[in-house]
């Protein structure tokens, strides 16, 4: 009796555990960023309160696109612009507030259309000792964003 009860939570766990028929966006990333070479660039994950403002925010205000989200409901997603791209978690991965650092060709010419959509800016462009001129601009929670461009001659 214990061996057909043990044989039917088996058979029961395994029929349980089918694969996600969706190809997972991760896995695609992870195999397109490390085509050219060893390893990718890094993908910050962010803890944010709302995967879907988050992305609004991100692609309404800050110009990014977003790549995909993952979850019923999703709670994981990417969005890019140019060479960055940034994982957005809902309520995983610990506090918000994290920091990151991100270069750009014209942190001025980048300031203006931000500045125009709104963006929540927590220092404007300025001249860093370090030979970089930094703006910082903030999500909706608490994340920053620096971005750096070297300051021209």
């Amino acid at each position: 009796m214990v061996r057909m009860i043990l044989a039917v939570a088996v058979a029961t766990s395994l029929l349980a555990c089918k694969a996600d028929p969706a190809p997972s966006p991760l896995a695609a990333a992870a195999t397109a960023g490390t085509r050219d070479a060893e390893l990718s660039h890094p993908h910050p994950i962010l803890h944010v309160r709302s995967l879907a403002a988050s992305q609004t925010y991100y692609r309404d205000v800050l110009g990014f696109k977003v790549d995909w989200d993952h979850g019923d409901p999703p709670s994981f997603g990417a969005v890019s612009r140019g060479d960055a791209s940034i994982f957005l978690c809902q309520g995983c991965v610990g506090p918000p507030g994290a920091w990151m650092m991100i270069f750009a060709r014209d942190v001025d010419k980048l300031y203006d259309e931000l500045r125009s959509r709104h963006a929540l800016i927590r220092l404007p462009p300025t001249n860093m000792p370090w030979q970089l001129r930094e703006m910082h601009v903030a999500d909706l929670d608490g994340n920053v964003i620096r971005f750096g461009s070297s300051i021209p001659e």
